[in-house]
């Protein structure tokens, strides 16, 4: 409640102002100490780092995808290849091209819709291996200290083209606008810089093993593609469209047509008044307000779905649907 000053306390004031003392300078600064805000230095140019961690739909596409390349590679070269799935991680793009030792094979990507660059690296021994067996080699050989010929290279993209197709179809099970685009390929780390080389890239790494010889399979994306994925790859629910979600629809229908439903014939709807119900007794007569031999709704579960005529066929009482109900 707001205090009003009396006569007296206001002379009282006024008298002390006069004679100075009461003191109206403001205080300074100085004499009110404020605490002091803490201010964290920031670096508009600096990159975010990528956080790769508790994705279970980025792993089921790698599972997914080894498996897949597991099956095709061997099925395309005539000989047996392991592919597994061994880190995803973070890195700085300078700094992955650099760790490449030519000669290697790249494959440069355009991904679709995001339009940006993305990279396919694979070992060269693993390669070579490859290509021995894709020729009929006995795959014992030692790696020779060449670049690959201009004829190796077209077996060798014929090679990748497999790899392009079925990564492309992993990602798809999660986005079905997922696509990569061949732009080239380079067989030095060095001509492969289309992403600036500070930016921070993530890494998905495959083990492949053809015959005795292990090398690695990498694929580089940019930061953009987790952004724009990053909803699908954290939740898990992708196992059922990677693992085969045809089969487990078809059994979903199969079990969903064995629900027993009520069905009801509606053959007319009244209204009376509470004492007039109450009033009924055995052998009363209710008046419709529909004709019996007219068309009827028929309610399935309480919604009314179809229409249609009651009659009678070999003595049973039956209903012949006549319409389908039309959806409001």
């Amino acid at each position: 409640m707001t205090q009003i000053l009396s006569e007296e306390e206001i002379n009282a004031l006024m008298q002390g102002l006069e004679e100075g003392s009461i003191d109206l300078e403001t205080p300074s600064r100085e004499e009110t100490p404020k605490e002091e805000k803490k201010v964290t230095p920031f670096f508009f140019g600096q990159r975010t780092a990528i956080r790769v961690g508790a994705m279970p739909g980025l792993d089921m596409i790698n599972e997914h995808l080894a498996s897949q390349l597991s099956f095709k590679l061997s099925q395309k070269v005539g000989r047996e290849v392991h592919v597994q799935p061994k880190a995803t991680t973070n890195q700085i793009f300078g700094r992955f091209l650099h760790s490449l030792d030519p000669p290697i094979f790249i494959n440069i990507l355009r991904v679709e819709p995001s339009q940006s660059m993305s990279l396919i690296s694979i070992s060269g021994d693993v390669m070579y291996h490859i290509l021995e067996g894709f020729f009929g080699g006995a795959g014992s050989t030692e790696r020779p200290l060449r670049n690959f010929s201009p004829f190796e290279m077209k077996v060798i993209d014929r090679v990748m083209e497999v790899t392009r197709e079925q990564i492309e179809l992993a990602w798809k099970k999660m986005d079905a606008s997922f696509r990569l685009v061949m732009t080239r390929w380079e067989n030095q780390p060095q001509f492969a810089a289309v992403v600036p080389l500070d930016e921070t890239v993530f890494l998905i790494t495959f083990g492949v093993e053809v015959g005795d010889t292990e090398g690695t399979l990498t694929i580089c994306y940019p930061a953009v593609i987790l952004e724009l994925f990053k909803q699908q790859l954290r939740v898990g629910f992708q196992r059922d469209h990677v693992e085969g979600a045809s089969a487990w629809m078809d059994s979903i229908y199969q079990q969903l047509g064995l629900v027993s439903l009520r069905v009801s014939p509606v053959v007319s709807r009244e209204t009376m008044k509470v004492q007039e119900m109450l009033r009924l007794k055995v052998g009363d007569v209710m008046p419709l307000s529909r004709d019996i031999a007219a068309e009827m709704p028929v309610e399935v579960e309480g919604v009314v779905k179809f229409h249609g005529l009651a009659g009678v066929v070999d003595g049973k009482r039956v209903l012949r649907v006549t319409r389908a109900q039309e959806d409001e």
